[in-house]
């Protein structure tokens, strides 16, 4: 079965030697899970309007600097999800509204501790992507 899912966007978003992450509660894992902040583009959205989008959204956070570090498959086997991965620094505190349907804790996470801590594909995709550019 394919499942056709939009093009989405995830953000690594680094202050200092911390990471911002969301923890919430998934379906599929049966629990909450500690994910980078991220989602899918709105119709007619580019990438980067998503990803600030959603960093407003889920983190009511705004940032001054933004970097591609790429894109992948989240699912190819089953799912048409292209995701774009960000790193945002200069993080500022900016107010924004989670969708009325979303239970996120915000989390900031040491940088050290995020390899051990994040719990879905994706957002260990986009640390890995982090880490390979950082070297």
């Amino acid at each position: 079965m394919l499942i056709e899912y939009p093009a989405s966007v995830v953000i690594l978003a680094i202050d200092g030697d911390s990471v911002v992450t969301v923890r919430q509660r998934r379906a599929g894992a049966g629990g909450a899970t500690v994910e980078l902040p991220a989602g899918c583009l709105e119709p007619g959205e580019d990438a980067l309007a998503a990803a600030v989008r959603e960093l407003r959204e889920e983190c009511s956070l705004a940032a001054s600097s933004w970097r591609e570090l790429g894109e992948f498959w989240a699912a190819p086997d089953y799912s048409t999800e292209w995701v774009t991965a960000f790193v945002a620094t200069g993080l500022r505190v900016q107010a924004g509204r989670p969708a009325p349907d979303e239970d996120i804790e915000v989390q900031r996470l040491a940088l050290s501790a995020v390899p051990g801590a994040l719990s879905d594909a994706v957002s260990v995709a986009a640390f890995g992507l982090w880490l390979a550019d950082s070297r």
